[in-house]
C-alpha cells in the first residue's frame, strides 16, 4: 500500500526552518475539531481558546494534502482579517511552503503554495463581496468570527465548494482509503475522485437567535430535526483549556464580571449582560394532548398577536388557571402571508376553542390605508366579513404597549416563588408564567416565544472600568415578533377563571369533555400538526 511521500504530514507535523515538529494540542478538543470533516463544523468559545488555529492549521493540511486545492479565508472587516487571522496563519506557514514556485501578494488577498494549492483572503464588508462570491470556485471555506457574518454569504459560500475541479487526490491518498472504488468523493459523470469540500467557522457564542446557534447548537430544535442529519456539528471550547494561553491573560479575563466569563472564557451561548428576563427551567414544560385538554376545562383561553407585513407575524394562545398561572401554549409564526392566510391559519389552531381576550398590537389599529372610500386599518382587515370569509373573521382589541410596566410584570411571573406549588408536577417551588415546548409530539407548542423571551436585553451604551453599562431600552436589533404578543398577554392582567368554574354546570363540564373527544375522533391534533410549522 502506497504511503504519503512527502516528507511532513501536517496532520502530526509542521514544517519550519529546523524540519518537522510534532503538533503539541493546545486542548483534546482542538484535535476533535482539526479531525472533523468534511461536514459543516463550528468551533465556538472564547477569547484564547485555540479555535483559529485549529482552522489555521486544517487548512493549511489541506492545502499540503491535496495539490492545486483552492479554498477562501474570509472575515467581516479586512483590519481584522489582517491583524488576527492572517497573523496566526503565517505562524504555521513557513515561507518555504510558498518560495520556490508559489506566490504571497497580501496586497492582491492571495496566497499561491509551491503545489499549486491557493488560498484566497476575502473581507466580507465589501458591497461588491455577493457578486464575487457568485463567481468562486472554491474547495473549502474557513469564516473567522462568524457571528458577525450574514446567514445568507454562509449559504452563498456553501453553493460555491466542489466547483474547483483542478485539484487532486493523490495516490497514497486513495490507496490508504482502499483505491478509488472506496473513495466517497467522485464525479457523477467520469468517476473521477474529488477533493472533499471542508465547510469551517470559529465564532464567540451569541444569543440564541443567532442564525449558527439555530443551525449548529444541540439544544437547536433545527438542529434536532434537521441540521444535524447534514453533519452540521459545534465544538464549544473553554479559554481555560488551552494550556498555552498565558496565566496572566486568563486571569485578566477572569476578573471581569460574569457575563464576560461566561461568554469570553467559557464560551456559553445566551448572553446574559443585559438581559431582562431570567428564565427558570421550571417555566419550560412538555406538551401533551392532556395537557391541553386540562387547558380547555379548567382555564380560561385567550390569543394574543403581533402582526407584521414581510415580517414575521406571531399569534400566541395563552391559557389562565384558577391559580393564576399563566400558560402560553402555542404558537403560530409565519412571514411573508396576506391577512387572509393570517386569518385561516389562526382560525384552523383555534378549532373548538373560545377566547375572552383578543389582544393586538395597538397600531394595527391606525386608520392607515385607503379602502372602499374611507379609512381603512389592519384591525378592519382582520374582522372584515364582507369581501373575506366571516367564519375566519377575528376581532382583535387593542394591547397594552407599555414597555417597562409590562417587562416588569413578565419578571413577576417568572420569579420562582419557594411556597407556591408547581401546577404541573405539584413540587413546592414553582413561577407562574409558563410556555409549553415545541417538540415532535407537540409541534404547535413555543420555540420562537422561548428565543426571544431568553434573549431580550437591554441595549448598550457604554463601559466604566470593563463593565457594560445599559440603558433601559431594549436592544432593538433583536427580532420581538413573538415577544411582543406575550408582553401584551401579560399587560391584560390575565383573568383566572375562578369566576368560570363557579358557572360551570355538571351539564356544562361534560359538554366540555364531549366537545375534546368530537376533536380528537376528528383527527385534530394530526390536522394541527400537519398545519402548525414554525417558521
Amino acid at each position: 500500500m502506497a504511503t504519503d511521500p512527502r516528507r511532513r504530514g501536517i496532520s502530526r507535523h509542521v514544517t519550519a526552518d529546523n524540519g518537522p515538529k510534532v503538533v503539541d494540542w493546545a486542548s483534546p478538543i482542538q484535535e476533535q475539531v482539526f479531525n472533523y470533516g468534511p461536514f459543516p463544523c463550528l468551533a465556538s468559545g472564547g477569547f484564547g481558546s485555540s479555535k483559529t488555529f485549529a482552522f489555521c492549521l486544517k487548512v493549511l493540511w489541506l492545502s499540503d494534502t491535496f495539490p492545486n486545492n483552492r479554498g477562501v479565508i474570509a472575515r467581516k472587516e479586512f483590519e481584522m482579517l489582517k491583524n488576527t487571522t492572517m497573523a496566526t496563519f503565517f505562524k504555521i506557514c513557513p515561507p518555504e511552503a510558498y518560495m520556490n514556485g508559489g506566490k504571497r501578494s497580501d496586497s492582491e488577498k492571495i496566497l499561491r503554495l509551491n503545489n499549486g494549492s491557493e488560498i484566497l483572503w476575502m473581507h466580507l464588508d465589501d458591497p461588491e463581496t455577493e457578486n464575487v462570491i457568485r463567481g468562486l470556485e472554491i474547495n473549502w471555506f474557513f469564516m473567522d468570527q462568524a457571528e458577525e457574518i450574514e446567514e445568507e454569504i454562509f449559504d452563498m459560500m456553501l453553493a460555491r465548494l466542489g466547483r474547483w475541479d483542478k485539484a487532486e487526490v493523490p495516490q497514497w491518498m486513495l490507496d490508504k482509503n482502499g483505491g478509488l472504488d472506496n473513495w466517497a468523493w467522485r464525479n457523477p459523470a467520469n468517476g473521477k475522485a474529488l477533493v472533499p469540500t471542508y465547510p469551517m467557522m470559529a465564532c464567540n457564542p451569541d444569543t440564541e437567535l443567532h442564525w449558527l446557534w439555530r443551525r449548529f447548537h444541540p439544544d437547536s430544535p433545527d438542529w434536532q430535526d434537521k441540521y444535524d442529519k447534514r453533519g452540521y456539528k459545534l465544538f464549544q471550547m473553554d479559554s481555560r483549556d488551552n494550556k498555552f494561553l498565558p496565566k496572566q491573560n486568563l486571569q485578566a479575563m477572569l476578573d471581569q464580571d460574569e457575563s464576560f466569563v461566561r461568554r469570553f472564557v467559557r464560551g456559553e451561548w445566551g448572553i446574559p449582560e443585559g438581559q431582562i428576563h431570567d428564565v427558570s427551567p421550571l417555566s419550560m414544560i412538555e406538551g401533551s394532548d392532556e395537557l391541553l385538554q386540562y387547558f380547555r376545562e379548567y382555564c380560561t383561553l385567550h390569543r394574543s398577536m403581533d402582526h407584521g407585513d414581510s415580517s414575521p407575524t406571531c399569534c400566541l394562545w395563552f391559557a389562565v388557571d384558577r391559580a393564576a398561572n399563566v400558560f402560553f401554549y402555542r404558537e403560530y409564526y409565519q412571514p411573508n402571508k396576506l391577512v387572509s392566510d393570517h386569518r385561516r391559519a389562526i382560525t384552523e389552531l383555534s378549532e373548538y376553542e373560545s377566547y375572552e381576550f383578543q389582544l393586538a398590537d395597538p397600531s394595527i389599529f391606525l386608520l392607515t390605508q385607503q379602502k372602499h372610500g374611507g379609512r381603512w386599518s389592519t384591525a378592519d382587515e382582520y374582522s372584515d366579513c364582507a369581501n373575506l370569509p366571516k367564519e375566519t373573521a377575528i376581532f382583535w382589541q387593542p394591547g397594552d404597549n407599555n414597555e417597562l410596566g409590562t417587562r416588569n410584570r413578565i419578571n413577576e411571573y417568572l420569579r420562582v416563588d419557594p411556597k407556591r406549588i408547581h401546577p404541573i408536577t405539584k413540587e413546592m417551588g414553582s413561577p407562574r408564567l409558563f410556555l409549553v415546548k415545541r417538540s415532535p409530539s407537540y409541534p404547535y407548542g413555543c420555540e420562537q416565544t422561548i428565543r426571544q423571551l431568553r434573549s431580550a436585553r437591554r441595549k448598550k451604551v457604554g463601559s466604566e472600568q470593563g463593565r457594560a453599562i445599559f440603558s433601559d431600552e431594549r436592544d432593538d436589533k433583536l427580532p420581538d415578533h413573538a415577544y411582543d404578543p406575550l408582553r401584551y398577554a401579560m399587560a391584560s392582567r390575565p383573568p383566572v377563571s375562578v369566576e368560570v368554574a363557579q358557572r360551570m354546570s355538571r351539564k356544562s363540564f361534560d359538554g366540555v369533555r364531549a366537545e375534546y373527544k368530537r376533536f380528537k375522533a376528528k383527527g385534530g391534533y394530526k390536522r394541527l400538526a400537519e398545519k402548525m410549522r414554525v417558521a
